[in-house]
């Protein structure tokens, strides 16, 4: 969505990041050990979600997607929050099982395309044409870039890869996942798996979870790549995810896709991946250190063109007043703004485009994702204007 920008806010400044804790504004996240394998650490970003949710600017959570907005061809992410993995000292030992694929290195995108003979299987619809928008003076615009966190695989584009690249599920999540590899362990056939508070076998659950991230309509290389992340979330969250959720009754073609590719788990340094993923990501994905506060080396941003193609959240529009912003921002940051709304955001940009950090008035640097909490935004890819 195009609009005329009056005046674009520029960022100076530098985030401020104490190791052992997280800290945001005048809001300090404690990171804690938790004895699992592999060994993670737990930020505690969902009490803050929860806490900043209460005054965002919509009831709805805002990172969650509804599928209809995607006209039945994508669902999001069910989840924010995030557990990282410590650094292994120690020499990693590459898990037991079938060893199926690797990624070594950054992406070409192209190399992919030629793997593939060059296969498109569908023409990339052009992007609709937008009515620009007129925003009064004195009022805020923030334009934002995909839907979700922007961290990891995006659904999305692992849709449109294999639609218009035509890519296989190892291919996308080695693109989105990059220095990782996939293997079978041959043991999820006997597995007890939960997410969301259900418990069942791995086909079931990973079937639900992946048909309700998903639905039914896209790619079936889509959906074996989101059920393959499904599955190393889980088995990386110790065999339990609480953050992800089944949805009941899945389809034929979605369990036949799952079964598929039964147990294949992405890994890194012999552990199960942190396989994050969002709804879509703006064109590119973030780096998980702008977005959260852990710099995880397959979780960096890598390009996802088709989302800014494709992705009908590219470039909508917010505006506040700025009454409204300032009512916003003093009472989650617990300070009190200038009389200058010139000077209030002034935003610090991370990889890929996104607003790793935001100086607000000069007075306080929070991480942009949880800016973009406090105003409800789709993404933390966003820019800022001033009219």
């Amino acid at each position: 969505m195009h609009i005329s920008k009056s005046k674009k806010i520029m960022a100076a400044s530098l985030s401020v990041l104490v190791m052992g804790t997280a800290v945001c504004g005048s809001i300090v996240y404690p990171i804690r050990a938790v004895e699992e394998e592999p060994k993670t650490i737990v930020s505690d970003l969902e009490n803050s979600v929860k806490t900043q949710s209460e005054t965002k600017k919509e009831t709805v959570p805002m990172w969650k997607a509804v599928l209809s907005e995607y006209g039945g061809s994508l669902s999001l992410v069910d989840y924010e929050t995030v557990e990282v993995e410590e650094e292994v000292t120690t020499e990693a030992e590459e898990p037991e099982g079938e060893y199926i694929a690797d990624s070594e290195g950054e992406y070409d995108d192209t190399s992919y395309i030629e793997s593939s003979g060059g296969a498109v299987i569908a023409d990339v619809p052009e992007r609709p044409e937008y009515d620009s928008i007129d925003i009064e003076s004195g009022n805020f615009g923030f334009t934002t870039y995909g839907y979700g966190h922007g961290v990891g695989l995006s659904q999305n584009g692992a849709n449109h890869y294999a639609t218009y690249a035509g890519w296989d599920y190892q291919q996308i999540l080695q693109h989105y996942y990059p220095g990782t590899y996939i293997s079978n362990s041959g043991t999820a056939a006997k597995e007890t798996i939960s997410a969301g508070g259900v418990s069942g076998s791995a086909l079931d659950i990973v079937s639900m979870v992946t048909y309700n991230e998903v639905g039914s309509s896209m790619s079936t290389e889509a959906i074996k790549a989101q059920a393959v992340a499904v599955y190393t979330y889980i088995k990386y969250k110790g065999g339990n995810a609480s953050d992800l959720y089944p949805a009941s009754n899945p389809p034929q073609n979605v369990v036949d896709a799952v079964k598929s590719v039964l147990g294949e788990a992405v890994y890194y340094d012999g552990n199960y991946a942190l396989a994050m993923f969002c709804a879509s990501s703006g064109g590119s994905t973030a780096s998980c250190y702008d977005i959260f506060y852990e710099d995880i080396p397959y979780l960096r941003s890598v390009s996802c063109e088709y989302d800014s193609q494709c992705d009908p959240h590219y470039g909508t529009v917010e505006v506040f007043s700025a009454e409204e912003l300032k009512s916003i921002l003093e009472s989650n940051l617990g300070i009190t703004l200038s009389d200058d709304p010139s000077n209030w955001v002034s935003i610090i940009e991370g990889d890929g485009g996104y607003a790793a950090n935001v100086v607000v008035d000069g007075q306080v640097t929070v991480k942009g994702n949880d800016f973009r909490y406090y105003l409800g935004l789709k993404s933390p890819k966003f820019e800022c204007t001033y009219y």
